[in-house]
């Protein structure tokens, strides 16, 4: 099984004058066997990314399959 991520965005807030986007049209793949790590510095996604994988908060928009 892999995962494809295509066109991903999330929006904080996105109905109020303090909207953030914490992702902005990501993209990519995981395929089966594969190990990746996701950097970056704090505020970048990196959270707000594995959230949507789990299903724990629902994308702005988006395009992926498991």
């Amino acid at each position: 099984m892999s995962i494809t991520v295509e066109n991903v965005t999330y929006i904080y807030d996105r109905k109020s004058k303090h909207a953030k986007k914490a992702l902005d049209d990501v993209s990519f793949m995981i395929r089966k066997g594969e190990t990746i790590g996701i950097m970056g510095k704090t505020g970048s996604g990196k959270s707000t990314l594995i959230n949507l994988l789990g299903n724990l908060r629902k994308p702005t928009s988006r395009s992926y399959t498991h």
